[in-house]
C-alpha cells in the first residue's frame, strides 16, 4: 500500500509539471495579447488538470484485491 503512494506521488508530480509546462507554452503560443483571454484559459487550464490528478489519487487510495 505504501509503495501505492509513492509512485502515485512521483506520477502525479509528474503530470502536474507536463501539464503546467503544456499549458505555458500554449499561452505563449496561441493567446491573444488580452488580460480576458488569459483570465479564461487560466481559469479552464487550472480546473482541468484536477480530472486526471483525481484518477491518480483515487488508485493511490484503493485497496489491491487480496486472495
Amino acid at each position: 500500500m505504501q509503495s501505492r503512494k509513492v509512485i502515485g506521488l512521483v506520477v502525479l508530480m509528474a503530470l502536474l509539471a507536463v501539464y503546467c509546462g503544456i499549458c505555458v507554452f500554449i499561452a505563449v503560443q496561441f493567446l491573444p495579447d488580452s488580460k480576458l483571454a488569459e483570465l479564461i484559459f487560466y481559469a479552464v487550464a487550472g480546473v482541468i488538470w484536477i480530472f486526471p490528478a483525481m484518477k491518480i489519487v483515487r488508485w493511490m487510495q484503493s485497496m489491491p484485491e487480496v486472495d
